[in-house]
């Protein structure tokens, strides 16, 4: 009995154990998992493959099956076609995406793999449908493991509906809005503004020469102050590690979002990104399927194959090289090409362009002439079809592999391993065709540390990745309703000014996750550089106005100057009239700068207010004497200062000759003799003298008292002409 006993026992431990097992979790751990958002029903389930039967492949003891090129019927993984737009984004000019017939399919369920770069902060975003045009299919971009910029947070674009078919709307990263005082741990979140279209770009690349070999030039960039302004570009210094992305525009049916510049980090620290993939409807549209991608893109051989297309805000990867593409505005992210091949760089001038992946790369390298010269012979020859280009697809990959290493392999990617960061085959360099590689390898291709990711973990990123792509479709839905909204026709009142476009302004509710891992770090060894356009590196810090002024300050002055000086002519004016009077009026205008003394008038009133009475009646006569003077419209501005220089020309008079005669006495000594005579005639002519003699202006007084004299004789003569009859 002992020994049954004994035998028993482990049997009986070993059953209970079991039994605790799958009590605690009865679900397997490689089950699809239902990504369901909050409120709404789940998902269903796939049903459970059967066991394998003793002898078949995946029974225990068994070999593996083997792995399929493709990952599966139905899925083929693609070499080529557009990088994931929360990866890299370019720094093309924004316009509307182009508008396809066909309805894209429903978004696909993804379930992230199970190995990830190190980092809390790390989460995974949502893949997304990308239609290719050079196919006409819809292809889906994989999600992929992406550390989000620090203080920002990934908001999904969307496609909708519009008239002749579907438009997608790009997402961005979005700055959060600033943390409340109130509540400084609740997690923030982003405000979008929607602005009118900017014009366009004026950037013709550095007027100056970089101040060392480790500056990075930002281009400029308009900003939006109630109106827009030009922000003109600068040199900063270059920060290992970290990429400056500059600032762009967002284009979106409802306006432009404007993303302000910010530092990222470089590609083998963001994330890893997985290949792009071909799913066909029938297993896309199978009931409970659950993506999971499995190949990444090899970092080495992307940047020898790396593409921006003008209008478009991401990067494409692979061959992109036949001059057809170049037409549709495909071109290098490292140079240009032109009449004499590939040229690295950008040059300056109205051809001036700009990359911030090349502008980190290029001077990161700076001291490498062995890296600048590689990238230029491996562009230019591909262009000109001495260097073989990369594959298309994975399959093609393995088929040019073998070629290159003598292999004979079904799926030789597999059998890629990495040396120094290179990717290798039977010891044959193989990073210019090996686009993509399993996962496995990505830690030494990307030279980064990984960590393995629970069951559990998998599932809550899952479930984080739905809520964030229903970020997107909350987004959607408050612009499309933003379109449909009539707008009030602007009243345009005559004389009123012209009433400032208000910009459009909307609140999205992301997840609390995504909202904590965007906060940007204390940790001074992890925190990204000062931001150095603004005058503080917190969230929602205002750019330096400074930076916007200069540029300002031109073309408003010439403007108003012209409008200013018009009256500020007014003393041009002034000699005219001053000629006409005696000499002695420029004595006066001197302390008549009391134009300028004007307001006060109490000063020259004190001195005369025993003459005023008289004069009061002269300013009449005067202005009879000015017409000719007058004429210019400047003499009502005039008029009141001169009826105050005449005055006192009137009391200096009986003083002037004597004041005249010493003048001219100066003036007659360097002079010939002859000029003393002309200078009695001046007194002579000064008859201001003889107006005193006028000054019986009473005789003028009576004038106008003559009319009614001449109104009341007639009066009389007629009552004497009654009493005769």
């Amino acid at each position: 009995m002992t020994e049954r006993m004994l035998e028993v026992l482990p049997l009986g431990v070993f059953g209970s154990l079991v039994f605790t097992l799958v009590g605690m979790n009865p679900a397997p751990a490689q089950e699809p998992i239902p990504l369901v958002a909050p409120g709404q029903p789940p998902a269903p389930r796939l049903q459970p493959l059967p066991l394998p039967l003793p002898g078949q492949p995946g029974y225990p003891g068994q070999p593996a099956p083997p792995v399929q090129p493709a990952q599966g019927e139905g899925i083929e993984v693609l070499a080529k076609g557009p990088v994931h737009e929360a990866f890299a984004a370019t720094a093309e000019a924004p316009v509307a995406s182009p508008v396809v017939a066909k309805q894209p399919p429903e978004p696909i369920e993804e379930l992230p793999p199970d190995q990830k770069p190190e980092g809390d902060n790390v989460q995974w975003i949502p893949g997304y449908w990308s239609w290719d045009e050079e196919n006409s299919q819809f292809i889906w971009v994989s999600g992929f493991w992406r550390q989000p910029p620090p203080g920002r947070v990934w908001v999904p674009g969307s496609w909708r509906e519009v008239k002749g078919g579907w438009q997608y709307v790009p997402g961005f990263w979005q700055e959060l809005a600033p943390a409340q005082p109130q509540q400084p741990q609740q997690p923030q979140q982003p405000e979008i503004e929607y602005l009118p279209q900017p014009p366009q770009s004026i950037e013709i690349g550095p007027t100056v020469a970089a101040p060392n070999t480790t500056s990075v030039y930002v281009p400029g960039s308009w900003v939006w102050r109630g109106k827009y302004l030009w922000r003109p570009g600068v040199w900063i210094e270059h920060r290992r590690d970290w990429v400056w992305v500059p600032a762009r525009y967002h284009w979106t049916p409802v306006g432009y979002v404007f993303s302000d510049g910010y530092w990222d980090y470089t590609l083998a620290h963001r994330g890893v990104l997985f290949a792009p993939v071909v799913i066909a409807q029938p297993v896309y549209t199978r009931r409970g399927f659950v993506y999971t991608p499995v190949y990444v893109v090899s970092e080495p051989c992307m940047t020898g194959a790396l593409f921006v297309r003008r209008g478009h805000g991401h990067y494409y990867f692979g061959d992109y090289f036949e001059p057809r593409y170049a037409t549709v505005g495909y071109s290098a992210w490292c140079g240009t090409v032109g009449r004499n091949g590939f040229a690295i760089g950008f040059g300056t001038g109205r051809t001036w362009g700009y990359d911030p992946l090349w502008s980190y790369y290029s001077v990161q390298y700076r001291n490498s002439p062995r890296w600048h010269g590689g990238v230029n012979d491996l562009y230019a020859g591909r262009y000109r079809g001495d260097v073989v280009r990369p594959p298309t697809t994975l399959v093609q990959q393995n088929t040019t592999i073998n070629n290159i290493t003598r292999t004979n392999v079904t799926n030789v990617t597999n059998n890629i391993t990495v040396v120094n960061g290179t990717p290798t085959v039977n010891n044959r360099d193989v990073s210019n065709v090996a686009m993509v590689a399993p996962l496995r390898v990505a830690p030494d291709l990307q030279r980064t540390k990984f960590e393995a990711v629970s069951a559990e973990r998998r599932r809550d990123e899952g479930v984080a990745a739905q809520q964030l792509r229903n970020v997107g479709t909350q987004r959607n839905k408050l612009e499309t309703a933003a379109v449909a909204a009539p707008k009030p026709a602007p009243v345009a009142i005559p004389g009123a000014p012209k009433v400032a476009v208000q910009p459009q302004t909307i609140k999205l509710d992301v997840p609390k996750v995504a909202a904590q891992r965007a906060r940007v770090t204390t940790d001074e060894a992890k925190a990204p550089p000062p931001n150095p356009l603004r005058t503080n590196t917190g969230p929602g810090a205002k750019i330096d106005p400074p930076r916007v002024n200069p540029p300002i300050v031109p073309p408003v002055n010439p403007a108003v100057a012209p409008k200013v000086n018009p009256p500020v002519v007014a003393p041009k004016v002034d000699p005219k009239p001053i000629a006409l009077p005696p000499v002695v009026a420029p004595k006066v205008n001197p302390p008549v700068v009391a134009p300028k003394v004007n307001p006060p008038v109490a000063p020259p009133v004190n001195p005369q207010p025993k003459v005023d009475p008289k004069p009061i009646a002269i300013p009449p006569v005067a202005p009879k004497v000015n017409p000719p003077v007058a004429p210019p419209v400047v003499a009502p501005k005039v008029n009141p200062p001169t009826p105050k220089p005449v005055v006192p020309v009137v009391q200096p008079k009986p003083v002037a000759p004597p004041v005249v005669v010493a003048p001219p006495a100066a003036p007659p000594q360097p002079k010939p003799v002859a000029v003393a005579p002309p200078v009695p005639p001046k007194p002579v002519v000064a008859a201001p003298v003889v107006q005193p003699k006028p000054q019986p202006a009473p005789v003028a007084q009576p004038r106008p008292t003559a009319p009614p004299v001449k109104v009341v004789p007639p009066p009389p003569p007629k009552p004497p002409a009654k009493k005769s009859q």
